[in-house]
C-alpha cells in the first residue's frame, strides 16, 4: 500500500467522520436542524449514520485491506463487512434524498 493510498484513506475516513460529528453536535439530540455551509441539513441523525458508514467503509476499509492475504478467511470477512457498511451508507443516502423536507408554501390569508 503506497503512501498516497494511506493519505487518501485517512482523509476519506476523517472527513466523513468529521461531518457525522458536526451533524450530531449541531442537531442537539435531534431537536434542531443544523446548518453546514449555510444550508440546513434535515434528518441530521440519518445523515450522520450515512457519513459514518461511508467513512468507515471507504476509509477504514481502504486502510486495512492489506492486513490479510488475498482469498483468506480474514480477507473475505473484511470484504463483507466493508460491503455491508457501504450498502448501509448508500441506503441511508437514498432515504435522506427521498425524505427531504419540502418547503410548505403558505397561502395568503385573506
Amino acid at each position: 500500500m503506497g503512501s498516497v493510498d494511506v493519505v487518501l484513506a485517512v482523509v476519506v475516513a476523517a472527513a466523513n467522520l468529521a461531518v457525522a460529528a458536526l451533524l450530531l453536535a449541531g442537531s442537539r439530540g435531534g431537536r434542531a436542524v443544523p446548518r453546514i455551509f449555510r444550508r440546513s441539513q434535515p434528518f441530521p441523525r440519518m445523515r450522520a449514520a450515512m457519513h459514518a458508514c461511508l467513512g468507515l467503509g471507504m476509509g477504514a476499509g481502504w486502510l486495512v485491506k492489506d492486513i490479510f492475504p488475498p482469498h483468506s478467511t480474514g480477507d473475505m470477512v473484511l470484504f463483507n463487512v466493508i460491503r455491508i457498511l457501504l450498502v448501509a451508507g448508500l441506503v441511508t443516502a437514498l432515504l435522506v434524498a427521498f425524505r427531504h423536507a419540502r418547503p410548505i408554501r403558505r397561502k395568503a390569508a385573506g
